[in-house]
């Protein structure tokens, strides 16, 4: 029996999600989050690697979907009044310990997954990435969607376990354990240790 293929560290990219003053703050986790996004932008930075960091993008009331519409309204906003994310606000900006770098990309979305309605397939292919890691909040939301979004696009998916995170941690959890049937799950200091490995990933 061949051996059975997985994540390419080597040709990897790291995907930080909506690590925004709105959103990543408010998860349980956040000061570990934190410390472990900045330890593998270091690590991906040294070695060359693409950094993309997503950024959540509100959409004028008119434009939003009705799932987006129940979304906002059980965040206890208005989505009528506008302010969820809005282009410009404090709350749309990346979080200051986590300023993306010069050589990182940064792409406006508007759904729970990355692909939807951006290029950011386009911009792998490019780069040749075939494996993203995924880290930042919130866990059951945008990093599932957007890891099984990647897996059906043919892409290998790590999440990084200790560097995404909830509001919910129940939710966070779950969404863990039901991902690590699906993708890799691994520490930060583990994926750290395979970005520079060219061959199979080091356990």
């Amino acid at each position: 029996m061949s051996e059975i293929s997985g994540p390419n560290y080597s040709s990897s990219a790291l995907i930080v999600w909506d690590m925004q003053n709105g959103i990543a703050p408010r998860a349980f986790n956040f000061d570990s989050i934190v410390s472990n996004v900045k330890k593998m932008l270091d690590a991906f930075h040294a070695s060359g690697k693409p950094v993309i960091y997503s950024q959540h993008t509100g959409l004028p009331y008119e434009y939003l979907s009705k799932s987006m519409i129940a979304f906002i309204q059980k965040r206890g906003l208005d989505p009528r009044k506008g302010g969820f994310l809005q282009e410009g606000t404090r709350d749309w900006e990346i979080v200051k310990e986590l300023s993306p770098g010069g050589t990182d990309l940064v792409l406006r979305k508007y759904t729970a997954s990355f692909f939807i309605g951006t290029i950011l397939d386009q911009l792998l292919r490019s780069r040749g990435v075939d494996t993203l890691v995924l880290a930042g909040v919130s866990t059951e939301g945008g990093i599932e969607g957007t890891a099984r979004h990647a897996s059906y696009l043919g892409y290998f998916t790590v999440v990084a376990e200790d560097a995404v995170g909830s509001f919910d941690r129940e939710a966070h959890e779950a969404a863990l354990k039901l991902m690590g049937k699906m993708f890799e799950v691994r520490t930060a200091d583990s994926i750290i240790a395979n970005v520079g490995v060219a061959r199979g990933p080091a356990r």
